[in-house]
């Protein structure tokens, strides 16, 4: 399945480095241009506008034109909409352009996501799913070291963007893959997807939230707190770095064991360390270091566990509309986490931060006990799903057994 999927793989974390390095740099230069905090704001929300607007499209665009199509065709649109920062440096347009992105950038993780899905089975859908947020986190810190790359006032870092955007679907387009069928996407709303994986899309809402905040505003609170940019950039680097190192190790291990047990404990261990940096000072930097690298460690990985939990209870018919329902649920949770995350900050302290990121993992963690020890109708839902989803060598044997019934003189 690695081998089939490589090239997605490869794409994803050019698209990561690229969401990393373009995030960053209209930042730093809408700051340069003097843009009031009310129209930064704007311009970020804008971006998750157009992630709730993609989530939607994406399953119809698959149907109409493949994901590979879909998948250069986003591409393409996102290359042009970073081109036109540099061009028309204005509030209101750039408001627009980030809807355009965020449009296209929620639209290639749907492909991406419903891609892996079809392919997986509830064997390895951890594993698999794994190494994807691997890429994707992984490309989002090599994008930061783009920034020494020119100056944000300049033409050359948009450019650069540009050309990563472009070339994460070379991959794709020059070696011959294997990509899911795609008929008419089944629909499944968000209540739908409550009752037939309750964990996945509260989950993903719950995560995002989290996740949101702490690349968000994680860096304002550090910054209230006395650090400087350098180490504060350290920190963030530390988050991604633990999440890399035992992304993988966690997914296999929910593939071997029930996967809401697993959830459940780094779960539970998020909290514990979230509470535990609340009470660092800026003195304490170094154990500031380790305790965020080990908070990334068993933070970050929860997404993908819980995306392969959704999808062990779903056909291969139903994926692609998943994917888009758990992509929606993905910007909404980024929406409300930055809105309530800076209220908060705002009108009760700073202290607050890590406080309410730690009862985050604790509801999905207390959620994921809950079905694998109280709620029978997750298990009847699984074993039908598991019915629905032969691997690849049972289609294989089939389809030979009915070549042979067809044939006479077998």
């Amino acid at each position: 399945m690695i081998r089939t999927i490589w090239p997605l793989l490869l794409g994803m974390l050019i698209v990561g480095m690229t969401t990393g390095l373009q995030n960053t740099l209209l930042s730093i230069r809408a700051e340069m241009e003097g843009f009031s905090s009310a129209s930064t704001g704007m311009i970020l929300a804008g971006y998750f506008i157009g992630f709730l607007l993609g989530a939607i499209r994406a399953p119809k665009m698959i149907h109409r034109v493949g994901h590979i199509r879909a998948f250069a065709a986003l591409a393409a649109l996102a290359s042009i909409s970073i081109l036109v920062h540099a061009i028309w440096v204005n509030t209101g347009v750039w408001f627009v352009l980030r809807m355009v992105s965020g449009f296209c950038f929620s639209a290639i993780f749907v492909i991406a996501e419903s891609w892996i899905n079809a392919g997986a089975t509830n064997q390895n859908r951890g594993k698999l799913m794994s190494l994807y947020v691997m890429m994707l986190f992984g490309g989002i810190g090599l994008g930061q070291f783009l920034l020494y790359i020119g100056d944000p006032r300049d033409f050359i870092q948009f450019t650069l963007v540009s050309i990563l955007i472009s070339a994460a679907v070379i991959p794709l387009l020059i070696t011959p893959t294997t990509t899911p069928s795609f008929g008419p996407p089944q629909k499944m709303r968000a209540s739908e997807l409550m009752r037939v994986a309750p964990l996945g899309i509260i989950g993903c809402f719950l995560m995002q939230f989290a996740y949101a905040s702490l690349f968000g505003l994680g860096p304002v609170y550090f910054s209230r707190l006395g650090l400087e940019l350098t180490q504060i950039a350290n920190l963030v680097a530390c988050l991604i770095f633990g999440s890399l190192c035992f992304q993988f190790q966690l997914g296999k291990l929910s593939d071997r064991f029930d996967r809401r047990l697993v959830i459940a404990c780094c779960a539970f261990a998020s909290c514990a360390m979230a509470l535990w940096i609340s009470s660092l000072e800026s003195s304490q930097i170094l154990l500031l270091y380790v305790s965020y690298f080990v908070f990334g460690a068993v933070m970050l990985p929860i997404f993908s566990m819980v995306v392969a939990y959704t999808n062990d209870y779903l056909s291969k018919e139903q994926m692609v509309g998943a994917s888009s329902a758990l992509v929606r649920a993905n910007g909404q949770g980024a929406i409300c986490g930055l809105l309530i995350s800076g209220l908060l900050m705002h009108f009760v302290g700073t202290q607050v931060f890590f406080w309410f990121i730690a009862s985050l993992p604790v509801i999905v963690g207390t959620m994921a006990l809950y079905l694998r020890f109280f709620d029978r109708r997750q298990r009847q839902r699984r074993a039908s799903a598991t019915v629905m989803l032969p691997t690849q060598s049972s289609e294989s044997m089939i389809k030979e057994g009915l070549e042979k019934q067809q044939d006479p003189q077998d």
